[in-house]
């Protein structure tokens, strides 16, 4: 069961929109190739999770273009 938060969350994320989602996975994908210098281990593990929230929001984003 989603609360109003995640409900919040989730419309929120559709409205950002797929090109927003799209370009942050890209830039964490580069911070975790060090693209963009040295990533310590807790930076990683934060860039990682960031990642799969992203990718999440994104399949949201495509999946809901718009909120009713």
């Amino acid at each position: 069961m989603t609360s109003d938060d995640d409900n919040t969350f989730i419309q929120e994320s559709i409205e950002m929109g797929a090109e927003h989602w799209e370009e942050e996975i890209d830039f964490l994908q580069a911070r975790l190739s060090d693209k963009h210098g040295d990533i310590d281990d807790e930076d990683r593990e934060a860039c990682q999770e960031a990642l799969q929230i992203a990718r999440e929001n994104l399949a949201d984003a495509l999946t809901h273009p718009t909120w009713d």
